[in-house]
């Protein structure tokens, strides 16, 4: 058999290099694509004098990294979609967008999850102030009792405003902006349902088809009585929709390690794959019937990807099995790393942002360790009975992807379900079960087959997975949580992965060199980071409405200062990613007073009481809370300070003055709800 293309697998991740160059440099569209041709020209001049470029591999293998690292900056920069003339970004002013009302024209895309005060979508535009135009926008419409869900394809208008997207106020909190921005999403509106004037038109694509299908099921399952989480957890499994699964179960899911289930990916897409060769296998003993049944394979797990949304684990997985599919039907001698590289390197030529996806990143993460690490656990026991060897086949496939996927879901996730392997057990094998029933009972749904016996067992195994996943999540004590992690981290404990694998697959007494070095490296940079969070000091004013929060962060503790106490939930939302990345335990909390002392700044805060002048106080800082009414040019006189904060429990119209009278006076203002927490270091 032959192992890997070496080859494509340097095309693939010379590709992957130029992407992340492409993304983040500022390289012009037309200044990639030049050099990206002046490349191939070179090659095909050297080729063109020595025919034997490829059999000799001296120019190939330092030519084809370089070309497709200039493909792969190329290929971002054409997807950008603010080089097309015809995006709305180049078509208006931005000032319009924060200051006018702008009339809008679109049709819905996507559905999103919902938040606690607003339904969202992602709507595709198709006119901006009476001129037409292409891109997406980040539609919210507050949440009423009348709100009724929109439906993919539809279209609307609505005047109003267009503004950026919100950035996070608080250090180390969920970039929401950044994740938008990578799907090329740059703006978003508000707008009441009320406010939306509907068209007749719609806009007909497979996207709206998939999203009517689904419509569809869900009503013909209503008529089994289905709960509403026996129906989410099936609309998560077999339609790839997780709008509708609530933050409880979703919580309980990755507390138990579990979290892969609720998402379509390869694992559904290779049970689905052996269904369909299971229902097909009459089919190979029949003239042709090989070709017709893969034929078959591959159009049902399409079918399947477009009812499932086109995820981007989804896309990888179907794209892959479908490399799969056709590489075994023609007994191509091909490893799985080339099916990898191949539907990786297909899916990022259409949409190259797909890389700075999480779940992109962990489905071929989870992939790639299962087909390199699982395999050498596999052969360490063998087990005579053939339920052992089942439960030890699912036990090294899961430990196989946990331990690639450690370093990675530690930097996102920041903790680690000690009892993964006791979930994964039971439900990896039932999952093949419960797929099976479910696309049974959907296919039932629309006949009049008789069907409660199978409607009881698929309740039953959704209910007990469920029980199951909850009673796991509730161990508090094997699930390690608040873990902090940096890239230095990340990289390093890869390393320390890789090597140890490698080693364990075959000693060389290299690579015990290579396991020191790694391990060295991974250490130092434990200690780096200890030795940055230890000696961290700084005073914190955090954003946050309707309240004025400060810290002081040292020895890895903070003490807190606040006028009203936290809720848990706003205590979570403000502290808990500040804590985790500073190593740091809150010490003490106490209320608010009116002067402080940092170092050498003296603070004095100005609410309410309007108090600001005390004999033998000259503050350098002044920090403005509770929307004082006050003559702030006047107190600037007396004063004369050198900074002034304004934080989130001030009206926006009084901090939008105060902001034009120290420009006035050319003194420098921060206010918190645009500008984000204000860090003082010394």
């Amino acid at each position: 058999m032959r192992l890997i293309n070496v080859p494509f697998v340097i095309i693939t991740c010379a590709t992957l290099l130029g992407i992340v160059v492409g993304h983040y440099c500022s390289i012009t569209l037309s200044s990639s694509i030049l050099l990206f041709s002046i490349s191939i020209l070179v090659l095909t001049v050297v080729w063109w004098r020595s025919k034997k470029i490829f059999s000799k591999g001296y120019y190939f293998g330092f030519l084809t990294p370089l070309i497709f690292i200039l493909f792969g900056i190329a290929l971002i920069k054409i997807h950008d979609p603010k080089n097309n003339s015809n995006h709305y970004t180049n078509q208006i002013d931005s000032g319009v967008f924060l200051l006018n009302k702008v009339g809008v024209k679109f049709h819905i895309a996507e559905r999103l999850k919902s938040t606690t005060y607003y339904d969202k979508y992602i709507v595709s535009l198709h006119i901006l102030n009476q001129k037409f135009v292409e891109g997406n926008l980040l539609l919210r419409l507050p949440k009423d009792n009348t709100n009724g869900i929109l439906e993919i394809g539809e279209t609307y208008s609505f005047l109003g405003k267009i503004t950026p997207i919100d950035k996070p106020l608080s250090p180390h909190q969920f970039d929401y902006k950044q994740h938008l921005s990578n799907q090329k999403i740059f703006h978003q509106a508000t707008a009441s349902t009320n406010l939306l004037i509907r068209h007749k038109d719609i806009q007909w694509s497979i996207f709206r088809i998939a999203d009517q299908i689904r419509k569809d099921i869900n009503q013909k399952l209503k008529k089994y009585s289905f709960n509403t989480r026996q129906l989410s957890i099936i609309n998560a499994l077999l339609l790839g929709q997780r709008q509708e699964i609530t933050q409880e179960t979703f919580n309980a899911y990755r507390d138990a390690g579990a979290i892969h289930i609720l998402a379509v990916s390869g694992l559904h897409v290779g049970i689905l794959l052996l269904i369909i060769n299971w229902i097909t296998s009459p089919l190979k003993f029949s003239r042709n019937g090989k070709h017709i049944s893969v034929l078959l394979s591959i159009i049902l797990l399409w079918c399947f990807a477009i009812i499932a949304g086109l995820s981007p684990s989804v896309l990888r997985a179907v794209t892959m099995f479908s490399f799969l599919t056709i590489g075994i039907q023609i007994q191509s001698k091909t490893s799985i790393y080339n099916s990898l590289c191949v539907s990786m390197f297909v899916l990022l030529c259409f949409n190259p942002s797909l890389l700075f996806s999480v779940g992109f990143q962990l489905s071929y993460l989870a992939v790639f360790s299962i087909v390199w690490i699982q395999p050498i656990m596999a052969k360490t026991f063998h087990p005579r009975f053939y339920i052992t060897k089942k439960l030890w086949e699912t036990f090294t496939v899961t430990f196989a992807a946990q331990l690639g996927l450690l370093p990675i879901t530690l930097f996102y996730f920041h903790q680690f379900p000690g009892l993964f392997f006791i979930s994964n057990l039971i439900i990896i094998p039932t999952l093949g079960l419960i797929l099976g029933l479910g696309i049974l009972v959907i296919a039932l749904a629309y006949t009049t087959i008789p069907s409660q016996a199978i409607i009881l067992i698929f309740k039953t195994s959704i209910d007990t997975m469920n029980n199951i996943v909850i009673w796991v999540s509730q161990q508090k004590s094997f699930l390690i949580t608040d873990i902090s992690f940096s890239w230095k981290t990340l990289i390093t404990l890869s390393l320390v992965i890789c090597t140890s694998i490698t080693l364990f697959k075959k000693y060389q007494r290299r690579k015990i060199y290579w396991l020191v070095v790694s391990l060295n490296l991974f250490f130092t940079g434990l200690i780096i980071d200890k030795y940055i969070v230890d000696t961290k000091e700084e005073l914190i004013i955090f954003h946050t409405n309707r309240n004025t929060v400060f810290g002081v962060l040292k020895n890895q503790k903070l003490n807190l200062y606040h006028k009203d106490s936290l809720s848990y939930q706003n205590h979570n939302f403000l502290l808990k990613n500040y804590l985790i990345q500073n190593k740091a335990k809150i010490d003490s909390t106490y209320t608010l007073k009116n002067i402080y002392r940092y170092k050498k700044h003296t603070i004095q805060i100005i609410d309410r009481s309007n108090i600001y002048s005390l004999k033998g106080l000259q503050p350098d800082i002044l920090l403005l809370s509770g929307s004082p009414k006050i003559h702030l040019e006047r107190i600037i006189r007396d004063v004369q300070p050198k900074q002034i904060i304004a934080d989130g429990s001030n009206y926006k119209n009084y901090i939008d003055q105060w902001e034009k009278s120290c420009t006035t006076l050319n003194i420098s203002f921060y206010r918190t709800d645009k500008k984000g927490a204000f860090l003082l270091k010394q």
